[in-house]
């Protein structure tokens, strides 16, 4: 009956259900019947618009409240980091020359290059290897964060307001301050940059990675956090670094000690005794060789150029050479000079690699 009364007071207007529904009522006709279904199909798509407009409106406020809670949780982290919305900026995959970003403003630079910040004119100051050197201005208002992008087969300086210097690897990006007017003296880097900190006790120098983060106060390390590549490693030279990954573990690291993160398996390793020269030779165009097996020389050789080969990779790891490479020369020129200190012979065409039983 309870079922029946609310059915009766929702069509309280149609005096033919109201007479024929309640109990004791003769039966209805087939006529009747259709007119009352008629009835409550009508109020039935009524209602069924009215759920689907309010559906309707809740799910564009839910979208318009959580575009706006975005909105604003992006505006606070670009405020407080600075290099979150010079992430994207550029891919430095496409670009031909050495370029600085410099707020809206591209700036290509050519080829080698010395890019100073000079804090107390508010300028930017760019050298070249041939000795033309030119100036940019800043926002006269507060801090001035660059970008400097290094395409394939460059590389570039960068001198800090605080003398530290800072040698960018190619295919790599480097954001820093022009005033290091923050508490701690920050860079982002995304590739592979050698770093030559100015000692300052009193305020930290931090690089920042997609991975971790590099805290020192005056020192020599070499970062290598390229997007690409899930491995992101931090080798110390000289002095010390604090080594703080993105799981929130810290390591202290001595000289010569080499810390690696695997961000695919979220698992790190440190390796000690290592031979710095080994890694910041490209800073002087040398690929330095020292008892090394043949297959990590070739990929090391692979990442400089940006090529593969085709080599069993077991056969060749037995090999061990020495020696010296100069990689600023032609591929083609540089392993010619490779087969003079290992027993080995490319097959041009495929790429391919192979032991040269004749030697």
């Amino acid at each position: 009956m309870t079922m029946e009364k609310d059915i009766l007071e929702n069509f309280a207007h149609l005096d033919l259900l109201r007479k024929h529904v309640l109990p004791g009522e003769p039966a209805l006709s087939g006529n009747e019947k259709k007119e009352i279904w008629k009835a409550i199909e009508n109020q039935t798509i009524l209602r069924s618009r009215r759920s689907l407009r309010m559906w309707r409106w809740c799910t564009a406020a839910s979208v318009l409240a959580f575009a706006v809670g975005s909105w604003l949780f992006f505006q606070n982290l670009f405020q407080s980091n600075p290099y979150a919305r010079m992430a994207g900026l550029v891919d430095v995959d496409t670009l031909h020359h050495i370029s600085l970003y410099l707020g809206e403003q591209q700036v290509e630079l050519g080829g080698q290059v010395e890019v100073r910040c000079l804090a107390a004119t508010n300028q930017i100051e760019v050298k070249s290897v041939n000795g033309v050197s030119f100036k940019l201005s800043a926002a006269e208002q507060g801090e001035t964060y660059l970008q400097l992008a290094v395409p394939v087969g460059m590389k570039a300086e960068v001198v800090l307001a605080d003398e530290s210097r800072i040698t960018v690897r190619e295919q790599s990006k480097l954001s820093f301050p022009l005033h290091l007017a923050g508490e701690k003296r920050r860079v982002h880097l995304e590739g592979e940059a050698y770093m030559k900190v100015a000692r300052n006790m009193s305020k930290q120098f931090v690089t920042e990675t997609r991975n971790m983060n590099v805290a020192v106060l005056g020192t020599e390390f070499l970062v290598s956090a390229y997007p690409k590549s899930s491995e992101q490693s931090v080798l110390l030279v000289s002095g010390k670094v604090e080594v703080e990954s993105v799981q929130g573990s810290r390591l202290v690291l001595s000289p010569n000690q080499r810390y690696i993160f695997d961000a695919a398996t979220q698992k790190s390793s440190l390796d000690s005794d290592v031979d710095p020269a080994l890694y910041i030779c490209w800073r002087e165009n040398l690929l330095e060789i020292k008892d090394e097996p043949l297959s990590n020389v070739l990929k090391k050789i692979e990442a400089i150029y940006q090529t593969n080969f085709n080599y069993d990779w077991n056969e060749l790891a037995k090999i061990r050479i020495n020696g010296k490479l100069d990689v600023s020369v032609p591929l083609d020129e540089l392993f010619d000079r490779l087969t003079k200190i290992a027993p080995i012979k490319l097959d041009g065409a495929q790429r391919k690699v192979i032991l040269n039983n004749n030697r």
